[in-house]
């Protein structure tokens, strides 16, 4: 339903409740054919009321700057005041405001009693520079006036048939006509004193001759005599200008092409309007009839009755200058000035841009009328929008190039296939516009966002087609300049437009992409791209392929890395790993989001975690695994498929593309294979540790930008800072696990050293480093001692300092207490007894008894050790018996007894039930329960 306030539902004026469009344009029955001004239907009375009434004429026409210098000067001249020279050349490219001019001169000489009353009369004239004469004469000649065939019957008895005998006819009627009647039945141009005698009876006279360049064209392929009648017209018309020249009150006004590309596409079209040139230019003078930016009024005033609210423009300009002016990094320069607020206001209802689109771009075309051309289009534009205005949504402040809809548009289409060739229509239908296009599926996958709710990829897509017509050197628009055509206020985000021109490069087969200066810029052609045959060899890619390509990525990232051990997707019986070790697991195995391991990697991850082949892995501790995340995984595929895809496509179709097909297919296999890198970082971003038979998972969230740094700096610093790999071993882990010396019980260095690689309910060590540095750096502190040699005799006891060439895999280095010290001389090592008195002497010591005799030896059959041990020291019989006895046929038997409580209670489900079933099953011991 209208909005009866005149507002849009953000308070933005809406356009079509502030201007009102011309009655056609109003009621629907717009004729397009009214834009095609035509001087000789004027002069005949044949022409549209618009043109051939002269007040409504004036009324619908904006009086440009350059139409009124050429009246003040046509005026003045017939007036008999010597202006500047008295032959004029109109000379603009199609819809250079030629023929408009042609007709407000008619209007003013032929009516200039009725001019003078006209209320915007004194607008375009000064008091002074108003018509004097009543009665001039005024003579019209276009390319279609005189068949160079069958010539122009004027009365019952007189066939004009050349531009001379036209020209008598009008201006001196029978009379004038009998002066060159041979001359023109023969065709051969009169000479200057057959024809000044006519112009002189005829003052004040006009004279006005358009499209003069086309007759001559048609008039070349007569032949007269030795030549043409165009040779005959070229030299007639040299006589023309210098008759009125020296004839007061007499103006010629002649209109040529701006290039011989507008000469009806002859062959012969440069030479034709090189002599007219010569003829015309020589003695006359030049006049450009509308200015650039003059467009703006000409348009506003063709296409709308009135405006209802000028305070509105000044509105919008200030709402469209605030958001240029805060996303003026977004936007080019001009857009955050001063004078561009101006431009808005001038073309209003109209984005500036759009007219320009139009005026400038497709105006570079030499078959592209400016001014005429312009209207047409806007006007089907406005009557489209203006039948659809009550379901218009959002922002309708201005008329934008977003709103432009090709498929309502006909002419617009029609146009466009004129200009550029047939083969368009395949590119609109395929790219912008229509169910089938990729702008509309596109638009359709993104229903619930901006891009679906404001049809982006089809306003995108249409604003770049329309910025690819015409012939000019720039082609299409920079990411820029699309977004300065595109934005509204209190709508859709810049950031928006970049997300649906990323989305369309992989989709629409005729826009094409270039970076230069690293700004982008988008542009459609004729000529496919090569996205259709990148998505056929796309969907020939298997997953097979894809995951190949994965881990030879992977392996070839981390080939040289020294730091940490790294195995890729290990297969069959993987060996003992003694040092920290990253894992990478095939692609088929994934982590979902929420670190939920799927069960096909969970059996993967467990079985080399813990088994080694058939038998249970002795070093448990020393394996991470890194898995893909589900999404991670199919953002890196969606990478892959098109890098290999454009593989195939160089080696197997590199002979059936062009230069630049194989260029932008050499681009897209480099940019998605750097893509791909870049992604597969982020899918192997997550960790798995194996504990106990649990899995625990950690995302990381940082990221390097290559695949070896990311698990060396990356992924180990997020490790370490979550505690699971440690640099050095802290005091409160090694109490915590028991491996602290007392003065009973040293701790064999390399006993703590393997109790970090064998158990995996520790954390692990990044390398031996980690405990070689802890043991040295808390001797030095005096934290403990450290004893080298045998137990019962320390060859050293080092005690507050380092120890030089300490390896903890070896054995012969023991963590002693630190009341444990250094033996002093001729002494034993032991805690440091108390001082005491100083001893007195005594008389000398009386022999002892000879030492009894050593016992003989006694041999154990076998020892067993049982009882109860706190869950605390658990950790010592590792140390203490197992490490102890290995090599003395050790068998162990185990009993655990575990109560419920309301902490961790025992349940038939509980996860530790489960868990600890499932280790026994492994182990092969019994699992008992007491209901």
């Amino acid at each position: 339903m209208e909005n009866l306030q005149g507002f849009n539902g953000n308070g933005l004026p809406a356009w079509f409740n502030v201007v009102v469009p011309q009655s056609d344009i109003r009621d629907g029955v717009l004729d397009e054919s009214i834009f095609a001004a035509n001087i000789e239907e004027v002069a005949s009375g044949t022409a549209p009321v618009v043109y051939q009434d002269i007040r409504y004429f004036f009324e619908c026409t904006y009086v440009t700057e350059g139409i009124k210098e050429l009246i003040r000067r046509v005026v003045q001249a017939l007036n008999g005041q010597e202006s500047q020279n008295r032959v004029i050349s109109l000379q603009t490219g199609f819809g250079g405001g030629k023929t408009h001019s042609l007709i407000s001169l008619y209007h003013v000489v032929k009516d200039s009693s009725t001019f003078k009353r006209l209320d915007t009369a004194s607008s375009i004239l000064e008091p002074q520079d108003m018509p004097q004469f009543d009665h001039a004469r005024v003579a019209v000649f276009t390319q279609n006036t005189v068949s160079v065939v069958d010539g122009h019957k004027v009365s019952d008895d007189i066939i004009t048939h050349t531009l001379w005998g036209e020209l008598a006819w009008q201006l001196g009627g029978p009379e004038g006509y009998e002066r060159v009647r041979n001359a023109d039945i023969q065709m051969v141009a009169p000479t200057a004193q057959d024809i000044k005698p006519i112009i002189e009876g005829a003052s004040p006279a006009l004279i006005l001759i358009d499209e003069l360049a086309d007759y001559c064209n048609r008039a070349s392929g007569k032949v007269v005599g030795s030549g043409t009648l165009f040779t005959q017209t070229n030299s007639f018309i040299q006589t023309l200008t210098e008759v009125v020249a020296s004839v007061p009150k007499t103006v010629l006004i002649c209109t040529l092409p701006a290039s011989a590309r507008e000469v009806a596409s002859s062959e012969i079209g440069q030479e034709i309007l090189s002599a007219l040139e010569t003829r015309v230019v020589r003695v006359g003078s030049s006049v450009k009839p509308v200015d650039d930016e003059e467009i703006y009024e000409v348009v506003r005033r063709r296409l709308f009755d009135r405006i209802t609210n000028y305070d509105v423009i000044e509105q919008v300009a200030r709402k469209y200058k605030d958001m240029y002016h805060n996303r003026r990094d977004s936007l080019p320069a001009e857009a955050d000035r001063v004078a561009y607020v101006e431009r808005i206001k001038k073309a209003y209802p109209f984005h500036p841009e759009l007219i320009d689109l139009f005026h400038i771009r497709w105006g570079s075309d030499s078959k592209f009328q400016r001014t005429r051309g312009v209207l047409r289009l806007l006007a089907s534009i406005v009557k489209d929008l203006w039948s659809r205005k009550s379901s218009l949504a959002g922002t309708q402040a201005l008329i934008q190039t977003s709103d432009v809809r090709l498929e309502n548009l006909p002419t617009l289409q029609s146009q466009i296939t004129s200009l550029m060739g047939s083969q368009w229509d395949s590119v609109m239908h395929a790219d912008v516009f229509g169910t089938i296009s990729n702008a509309y599926k596109l638009d359709e996958q993104n229903v619930g966002n901006h891009i679906g709710e404001y049809h982006l990829a089809t306003a995108v897509t249409t604003t770049v087609l329309m910025a690819s017509i015409g012939s000019s050197s720039q082609r299409g628009l920079t990411l820029k300049q699309l977004k300065l055509c595109l934005l509204k206020p209190d709508a859709f985000q810049h950031i928006d437009i970049d997300s649906t021109v990323n989305q369309l490069e992989n989709v629409v087969h005729y826009m094409y992409k270039s970076s230069i200066g690293g700004e982008q810029s988008f542009w459609f052609q004729s000529k496919p791209n090569i996205n259709i045959l990148v998505n056929q060899a796309k969907g020939d890619v298997k997953e097979e392929e894809v995951n190949a390509e994965i881990m030879r990525m992977v392996k070839q990232s981390v080939a040289n890395m020294g730091q940490v051990k790294v195995l890729v997707d290990p297969s069959g019986d993987v060996p003992e790993q003694k040092q920290l070790t990253f894992v990478v697991m095939h692609p088929k195995y994934t982590v979902a989001a929420g670190g939920d391991v799927s069960r096909s990697a969970q059996y993967a991850i467990k079985q080399m975690a813990q088994m080694k082949g058939s038998s249970q892995r002795v070093y448990r501790n020393t394996m991470l695994f890194l898995v893909c995340s589900e999404a991670g995984k199919a953002a890196l595929s969606m990478k892959l498929r098109e890098y290999l895809a454009c593989d195939k496509i160089m080696t197997e179709y590199s002979s059936q593309l062009d230069q630049d097909q194989r260029k932008d297919i050499a681009d897209r296999k480099r940019m998605s294979g750097d893509a791909a890198k870049e992604q597969l970082i982020h899918a192997y971003n997550t960790v798995v540790k194996c504990e106990r038979d649990t899995l625990r998972t950690q995302e990381i969230g940082t990221f390097a930008t290559d695949f070896a740094a990311q698990i060396t700096v990356k992924t180990l610093s997020e490790l370490h800072e979550n505690g699971v790999v440690l640099r050095k071993i802290g005091l409160n882990i090694i109490n915590r696990n028991g491996l602290m010396p007392t003065i009973e019980k040293p701790v064999k260095v390399n006993e703590l050293y393997e109790a970090f690689l064998r158990f995996d309910d520790k954390p692990m060590i990044l390398n031996v480093d980690a405990v070689k540095d802890t043991v040295n750096r808390y001797c030095e502190e005096g934290m403990w001692n450290v004893g080298t040699g045998d137990p019962e005799h320390f060859s050293r006891i080092y005690h507050n300092e380092t120890i030089p060439f300490l390896n903890p895999q070896e054995d012969g280095y023991w963590l002693l207490d630190s009341s444990v010290m250094p033996k002093p001389a001729g002494g034993s090592a032991g805690p440091s007894p108390e001082p005491g008195p100083t001893p007195t002497p005594g008389p000398a010591p009386t022999p002892g008894p000879e030492p009894a005799p050593t016992p003989a030896t006694k041999t154990y059959k076998r020892v067993k050790i049982s009882g109860s041990v706190p869950i605390e020291n658990y950790s010592q019989l590792f140390s203490s018996f197992v490490n102890t006895l290995k090599n003395n046929n050790l068998k162990i038997e185990v009993k655990f007894t575990a109560s419920n409580n309301a902490t961790s209670p025992l349940t038939d489900n509980a996860p530790l039930v489960k868990s600890v079933k499932e280790s026994a099953s492994q182990l092969g011991l019994n699992f008992e329960v007491e209901e």
